[in-house]
């Protein structure tokens, strides 16, 4: 097992005896993700500080989500959760296949995936759902991150006419609020956050913003991906697979909403 610097719970050491364990450097969360083999058996280990325990980068509400998802759709199994004064921390088993990411070059698998994805996730009733990812919370984050000097600074703002600062951009997320048509929403619904394996069943992972939020949160994610890895008409048959009319300004609002993160 590699050395590892952080004074984590006993539990995750114990946990990690014996496995080759390698850090994980995919994605742009503060949180850190370590790639975990024993044998045949993979596993995540994911950490966050506890600086941002009310933030959706809290792995312990990640922890949460992914037990309220388990048996609902396919998602990784939290195997571990535990906690310090510092650190919020879980290990999960890695999900089968392989990243919607590897196959961007076959357009029409891509759609599907996203169509299924959409589909189930929809699905999911929302009764009982105590995650919430509706606008007016995750404005009251972007708040509490540009407080904390958390959010990404280096974002290219310049596509957004007016706006040059994240302050800008809040203020213009703010003064656009609309009605929102609820549903069990993924919250970071790209490409790598998808997996299929040999026959094309869909995985989820990274579902720390999961929760509660308008249904074009995702879909508005998809369209995104799929324009800039695939191609502009994958979004119209996307579209047309969902069943639905487009909804730029709509879609806009959600990409706006992400800038920041």
């Amino acid at each position: 097992m590699m050395k590892m610097r952080f004074n984590l719970p006993p539990e995750v050491f114990k946990f990690l005896e014996g496995a080759e364990v390698v850090r994980d450097r995919v994605g742009e969360s503060p949180a850190r993700v370590y790639a975990v083999r024993r044998g045949n058996d993979r596993f995540f280990l994911k950490f966050s500080h506890r600086l941002f325990s009310s933030t959706t980068y809290s792995v312990g509400r990640e922890a949460g989500v992914l037990q309220w998802l388990w048996g609902k759709v396919s998602v990784p199994e939290v195997l571990l959760y535990a906690e310090n004064a510092t650190w919020q921390c879980m290990i999960t088993r890695a999900v089968p296949g392989k990243p919607l990411s590897d196959f961007t070059t076959d357009e029409n698998r891509c759609v599907e995936a996203f169509a299924e994805a959409i589909r189930q996730l929809q699905t999911i009733s929302i009764a009982d759902c105590r995650f919430d990812s509706r606008i007016s919370v995750r404005l009251a984050e972007l708040d509490e991150l540009l407080r904390m000097g958390k959010i990404d600074r280096e974002a290219d703002l310049s596509v957004y006419p007016g706006v040059r600062t994240p302050e800008d951009l809040v203020s213009r997320l703010k003064s656009k609020t609309f009605v929102e048509d609820l549903v069990f929403s993924h919250g970071d619904l790209g490409d790598s956050n998808l997996f299929l394996d040999d026959r094309d069943r869909i995985s989820f992972i990274d579902l720390g913003r999961g929760g509660v939020a308008d249904r074009w949160m995702d879909i508005a994610f998809a369209c995104q991906n799929l324009a800039h890895e695939v191609s502009e008409p994958a979004v119209e048959t996307f579209l047309s697979r969902l069943g639905v009319s487009d909804q730029p300004e709509r879609r806009k609002y959600f990409e706006m909403l992400d800038e920041l993160f």
